[in-house]
C-alpha cells in the first residue's frame, strides 16, 4: 500500500509535465513553454569511474539546475554494472541558452584524445 501511494504521489509531481528527451549528440533543440528537456546519456558505468559532468549550467531564467537520474542495468546484487543516465531541466521561461557538459573517467578528463568526450547543447524555448 506504501509503496502504490509513492508511485501515485511521483504521478501526480510529474502530471502535466511534458518532457523532450533528446540524445547528448544533439547540437540544438527547441522546446514548447513549459516543456522539461531531458538529455540521455546512454550507458555510463559509474563503477569504473565513468561520468558526464556538467560544465555550463543553463540561463536559470531559461531552465533551472540539472538533475542527474539513472537506472541501474545490472542484475539485483550484481556490482560493476553500467546504468542509464539522462540530466533533466525543468522548465523557467522563454529564451536561448546552452548547456555544456564534458566526460570523466575516474575524475579527470581522459589523456587519449580518442577518449576525450563533450556536449555542448543550445537550448531555445519558445
Amino acid at each position: 500500500m506504501v509503496g502504490s501511494i509513492a508511485v501515485a504521489a511521483g504521478l501526480v509531481s510529474c502530471a502535466g509535465a511534458a518532457e523532450k528527451v533528446i540524445d547528448h549528440t544533439a547540437d540544438s533543440v527547441t522546446l514548447a513553454p513549459g516543456e522539461a528537456l531531458v538529455i540521455d546519456f546512454g550507458e555510463v558505468n559509474s563503477s569504473v569511474g565513468e561520468d558526464w559532468e556538467i560544465t555550463q549550467e543553463p540561463d536559470a531564467a531559461v531552465l533551472g539546475p540539472g538533475e542527474e537520474r539513472s537506472v541501474y542495468r545490472g542484475e539485483e546484487g550484481m556490482t560493476g554494472a553500467p546504468s542509464e543516465v539522462t540530466y533533466r531541466f525543468a522548465p523557467a521561461g522563454e529564451g536561448t541558452t546552452v548547456i555544456e557538459f564534458e566526460y570523466r573517467f575516474r575524475g579527470e578528463i581522459p589523456e587519449d584524445p580518442e577518449d576525450q568526450k563533450s556536449a555542448k547543447i543550445e537550448v531555445t524555448v519558445k
